[in-house]
């Protein structure tokens, strides 16, 4: 439950004024009285308003300068508000406050409004999605920054309108201790910044820019964020990349293929290869057997593949607070989760002084592990010489405190702390890495991110967790061939509403990263798991310049095989020509959206075709549920 310091807005009796900041571009007006913000972009003549008193404490006064306005509150807690606008048509907002300072979670500002229902909320907490401001369904943002069960992957959000062209986004520069809340008022969604304490403490002072926008819809604010974001984490392209780690080449183009129970055999890689599976990424999960013979990444390499292993740093389980033998030459002598006795050295501690702990575990400090990933990578690569590990859950779950007097961490500090555990896979292995969902804290650490094409808020449900039905996702009984990576289903209603619906869904992450990091889909949400809209993920696959992913057994290979086959020839070749290209631009080209359109770097362009008859696209037919790409533009 969120709780937040919630009083009152008053004001100091004074003489009610509205104070304005204004420039070529906009123009931002503060009542003293209701305490309330507007921003008038003067391109468009568009208003944009606050829809409740900002939530803080007593205004006690405000001052003036050229450019900006400082504000100054009185309460439980004593802030500063300065307020700056730019020719860029900016507004940044800095918090500051003695950072010794006792807070819980507050919000200021309050949320501007989208004038109607004529707008989209720009949904930042997975790939990309236009939620219609009136939405009554989707669930809400309310969860930590780079949190997959609620909060957002970048430490951005917008509002755009259904023309594509006005809209505002606000990208919180301090993000760590921060996330983005959304909410439904009088019918319409909109979004705003919470405060967390670090540490208990306000800690530094804290800063949100506000981007206005008069053109350009949702793909200038993902170019705006682009802008800001790649300098401030030291962003580089995957080709930038590739000159450290030159296997980074045979990723282009690749699917992204996990591998259960029969797959894990070196005839199994040629049968993909001799049936036209060229370029692949292998990786298998040493939670579960049989593991593939000794030396199977030479030989998966010299059939040119990419090879590499699931791996996770971040779950404990009460076990681990017994010494038990692990069999270090046994069957499952590299299990992922296997910490004998370690559990009270691991874990991290909350501020009640208790672990961090769901369905999976309890969290492990990543200040404490590194010792232990050596340990087990330094026999693992003596073995399996991986030349890449995916790291689950740290680019997914969130940042976390820890208050263990031996290892304490902010959640910056977390974070700082994850990027040095794949840096030192990095450094010291010379593998690089990738992670799930894809939180973009990590910068160029990660370089690919499975689950960003799954729009994870409307993937689990009820349905999926009833077996027995046709909606039914499967589970983790079988260790060898767990049903739940290899069975078929039938998508939910829900999933065809949000999560795979063309009218919706907008590629935000790639226009932000796609030449620095390649995404896919979950590894249960594969692209086959729901074999009545495999074509329709192929064709989100071709037209955001996307890896496919696959999660096989033998059984699943054969059932699909053809399918399989036409589904790669259908997009490896494309991925392989835009693969490090930024992605320039995303339209739709019919006001149904069954038509959209893709620009790429390199002059490349890609139309799809998600509807059910052919159309006619400049000159050139598209059938149904197909795509044409167009080279030289």
């Amino acid at each position: 439950m969120l709780t937040c310091l919630l009083f009152l807005v008053t004001y100091v009796p004074s003489f009610a004024k509205v104070w304005t900041l204004s420039n070529h571009n906009i123009e931002l007006s503060f009542d003293d009285q209701t305490v309330k913000f507007s921003v008038l972009d003067k391109r468009c003549s568009k208003v944009w308003k606050q829809d409740l008193p900002a939530n803080g404490a007593s205004l006690v006064n405000t001052t003036q300068n050229k450019d900006n306005l400082i504000l100054n509150f009185s309460g439980k807690l004593k802030f500063k508000v300065l307020l700056t606008i730019a020719q860029d048509a900016t507004v940044q907002l800095e918090i500051i406050a003695d950072k010794n300072s006792a807070i819980e979670d507050f919000t200021f500002p309050s949320a501007f409004q989208a004038p109607n229902n004529n707008h989209y909320l720009l949904c930042t907490d997975t790939e990309g999605l236009l939620l219609p401001v009136d939405d009554t369904q989707y669930p809400m943002i309310n969860g930590n920054m780079y949190y997959c069960g609620g909060g957002t992957a970048m430490s951005w959000i917008g509002i755009t309108d259904k023309d594509f062209k006005t809209g505002y986004m606000a990208i919180i520069e301090t993000p760590y201790d921060a996330k983005f809340i959304t909410k439904r008022t009088n019918g319409l969604i909109s979004f705003e910044p919470v405060w967390q304490p670090s540490m208990g403490k306000f800690g530094y002072n804290r800063k949100v820019t506000y981007h206005f926008f008069n053109e350009g819809g949702y793909v200038a604010q993902c170019k705006a964020y682009r802008k800001y974001i790649w300098k401030q984490n030291n962003v580089i392209t995957l080709k930038e990349k590739e000159k450290q780690f030159p296997a980074i080449s045979k990723l282009i183009g690749a699917v992204n293929l996990y591998v259960w129970d029969a797959a894990r055999t070196i005839d199994f890689a040629k049968e993909l290869k001799q049936s036209g599976i060229d370029k692949a990424l292998f990786l298998w999960d040493a939670n579960h057997v049989p593991y593939p013979p000794i030396g199977y990444d030479k030989m998966l390499k010299e059939l040119d593949y990419s090879t590499g292993a699931y791996d996770i740093y971040t779950d404990l389980h009460f076990r681990d607070t017994l010494n038990y033998n692990v069999d270090d030459k046994g069957p499952m002598r590299f299990e992922r989760t296997a910490f004998p006795g370690l559990f009270n050295k691991l874990a991290a501690i909350n501020i009640d002084g208790k672990t961090y702990f769901n369905q999976y575990g309890h969290t492990i400090c990543p200040a404490t592990v590194q010792p232990y990933m050596k340990l087990r990578m330094d026999r693992e690569l003596k073995e399996y010489p991986h030349e890449t590990y995916f790291l689950d859950v740290y680019q997914a779950n969130g940042l976390f405190e820890c208050y263990a007097p031996e290892h304490p961490l902010t959640r910056k500090q977390f974070a700082e702390q994850v990027i040095k555990n794949l840096q030192l896979i990095e450094n010291k292995y010379g593998l690089y890495t990738g992670g799930e969902w894809g939180a973009d804290y990590t910068g160029s650490n990660s370089i690919y991110a499975h689950g960003m094409m799954t729009l994870q808020r409307t993937w689990w449900g009820k349905e999926i967790d009833e077996k027995g039905s046709i909606y039914w996702s499967g589970d983790w009984k079988s260790n060898p061939n767990p049903s739940i990576m290899n069975r078929s289903s039938v998508a939910p209603d829900n999933y065809l509403k949000y999560s795979i619906n063309e009218y919706t869904r907008v590629p935000l992450y790639e226009l932000v990263y796609h030449d620095a990091v390649i995404t896919s889909w979950r590894w249960e949400d594969g692209n086959h798991h729901m074999p009545a809209i495999w074509w329709k993920k192929d064709l989100f696959n071709i037209l955001y310049g996307t890896a496919p992913l696959w999660s096989l057994n033998k059984e699943t290979w054969d059932d699909y095989k053809k399918t399989f086959i036409q589904s790669y020839q259908n997009i490896s070749p494309w991925l392989q020509k835009i693969g490090y290209d930024e992605l320039l631009s995303h339209r739709f080209v019919t006001p149904d959206h069954q038509i959209q359109e893709s620009v790429f770097s390199s002059g490349k362009k890609v139309v799809v075709n998600f509807g059910n008859d052919d159309v006619e696209v400049e000159g050139k037919t598209i059938k149904s549920r197909s795509f044409i790409t167009i080279e030289n533009l």
